[in-house]
């Protein structure tokens, strides 16, 4: 399941570094369900059946709901709290589109004779497609931490992926810097 999300969230990148925003969120949406229920499973073994036989009738269904809604998702005891928010925030400007998520594609402009509302498929604006693919990369790192805190004991003693860990955080303070920065003072064509 931890790969499955993992995919996700990289198709949810390419679909980010087109400019399909609302599409990438639906996806990341998607990755940090899967793996805050891959997580939920890793921690209690037993939910596992209840999981697989979610679809064998009402019952099932029922139990599926009870252990696996989202509330019970984002336990912070495990670190997970902050990707509640990021799950909200998908699931509310992609995979259930609201009015943020149309207006992230309306653009109304000022005429002498009054507005002019248009709908765009893609985001055209540089600075918040610089925005939302840094919170994407925050919310990727979330998952990737949930996935890494349920296998630790064994991948801690792989020295070259505890530096490419170190060397990610470095980065991605960087590129925090460069996208806070790009969006206060940069001007895009």
């Amino acid at each position: 399941m931890f790969r499955h999300s993992h995919q996700q969230f990289r198709t949810a990148f390419e679909l980010g570094f087109a400019t399909a925003i609302t599409e990438a969120f639906s996806i990341m949406r998607g990755s940090i369900d899967t793996a805050m229920v891959a997580h939920k499973i890793f921690r209690e073994p037993n939910l596992l059946v209840v999981w697989l036989r979610k679809n064998d009738g009402r019952a099932e269904r029922k139990a599926y709901g009870n252990a696996f809604k989202s509330a019970n998702l984002f336990p912070a005891q495990y670190g997970l709290a902050g990707l509640q928010s990021f799950y909200r925030d998908y699931s509310e400007w992609g995979t259930h589109p609201g009015l943020g998520a149309i207006a992230l594609h309306t653009r109304i402009e000022a005429r002498t004779t009054g507005q002019d509302w248009s709908h765009t498929y893609l985001e055209t604006d540089g600075k918040r497609t610089v925005a939302f693919l840094f919170r994407m990369l925050e919310a990727s790192a979330l998952v990737e931490s949930a996935c890494f805190s349920c296998f630790e004991d064994r991948l801690k003693l792989d020295s070259e992926l505890m530096d490419m860990r170190a060397t990610f955080e470095k980065c991605k303070k960087a590129a925090e810097w460069v996208s806070n920065n790009q969006i206060l003072t940069a001007e895009v064509p």
